[in-house]
């Protein structure tokens, strides 16, 4: 079986097996959805999906290692640490043709965000 990413064979199988976990959860899909416009806390993922903070945080860390989630953070003058999480795909889709996989990737731009907005 040969897996291709936008059209280019891929040997990474972790990768692509990684990308179609995402696609297989629906917490992950919800998080990459909540953040595709803006980037957001942990927190505000949380209540604004009704997804458990634990799990945001587990699914997170998942989305991370797939390549598919940017994370972007400062530490305030009393050494708060406080982190944004932001979708890095608009799309992601997948079809089985014969012997091949094909998923297709379309990126989603970084959003700029004022601290404190």
């Amino acid at each position: 079986m040969q897996t291709v990413l936008n059209g280019v064979p891929v040997d990474q199988e972790e990768k692509i097996q990684g990308i179609l976990e995402v696609m297989a959860d629906k917490y992950s899909r919800d998080l990459l959805r909540t953040t595709q416009e803006f980037p957001k806390s942990a927190f505000r993922i949380s209540q604004e999906t009704g997804i458990p903070i634990s799990t945001v945080y587990r699914r997170i860390q998942k989305l991370q290692d797939a390549g598919v989630v940017r994370v972007s953070g400062e530490i305030n003058l009393e050494g708060k640490k406080h982190f944004l999480y932001q979708s890095k795909v608009k799309a992601i889709s997948s079809k089985i043709a014969g012997e091949f996989i094909n998923v297709e990737i379309i990126p989603n731009p970084p959003t700029s965000h004022r601290w404190g907005a």
